[in-house]
């Protein structure tokens, strides 16, 4: 897998949707009533988009372990589309992404719609990743993971990968939904990043929504 010269070829409109001052303005459309999200999890502290994000989930989930797919709307995640990710289980090996958010693609060059998310490149941290992916349904749990992504030259942007789960819909496949933001403040993602390798994991930490967190 390889991905284009995101920094060189960025379209025009996609500057704003990249640039921390407007990271740290984006709001999910929730009512007054909904529930505040936890600012982060152990030494983790959540982006903005990623407390958005999971204000959005406890919102949508209301009194039940999780939303189900028929709750996840695209109204109430318009400003969130753009750094959101998708996925459903489409057989016990593959987690596939089914939306692929347009800065996630603007910011790494290439589009993930239709990959399998789990790691091709190393067959232990592929199992290791679909063990952590699946707890998330069998727990319920959430799960932040921060991961090293590089780019070109060699440097090391570490990005925050934060993850919920969400009950099948009608076609009986469990889904994950999920957004990526740099955990590190910077004026713009304007990196060329490479996706075609094992990403280190650095730190980890699972989310505990009313039913405790798996053991280490």
């Amino acid at each position: 897998m390889t991905n284009g010269s995101a920094g060189e070829e960025r379209r025009v409109w996609a500057h704003p949707l990249l640039q921390w001052s407007n990271l740290e303005r984006v709001k999910a459309r929730l009512p007054d009533s909904a529930p505040a999200a936890p600012q982060g999890a152990g030494e983790i502290r959540f982006s903005n988009v990623g407390r958005e994000f999971y204000a959005w989930w406890l919102t949508a989930r209301s009194d039940r372990p999780m939303p189900s797919a028929e709750d996840v709307d695209p109204r109430a995640l318009v400003e969130l589309l753009p750094y959101l990710r998708y996925l459903s289980w489409e057989d016990d090996e593959r987690l596939v992404f089914r939306i692929y958010g347009s800065a996630l693609v603007e910011a790494g060059g290439i589009d993930l719609t239709g990959y399998d998310v789990f790691n091709p490149f190393d067959p232990v941290e592929r199992a290791m990743d679909q063990a952590r992916m699946r707890l998330l349904h069998t727990q319920p749990c959430g799960l932040v993971m921060i991961r090293d992504i590089p780019d070109r030259t060699g440097r090391i942007y570490p990005c925050e990968f934060l993850t919920l789960p969400i009950a099948a819909g009608a076609d009986g496949k469990n889904r994950i939904i999920g957004t990526i933001m740099p955990a590190a403040k910077m004026a713009e993602w304007n990196v060329d990043v490479i996706l075609d390798r094992t990403l280190t994991l650095k730190q980890t930490a699972f989310l505990d929504i009313g039913f405790g967190v798996p053991e280490d």
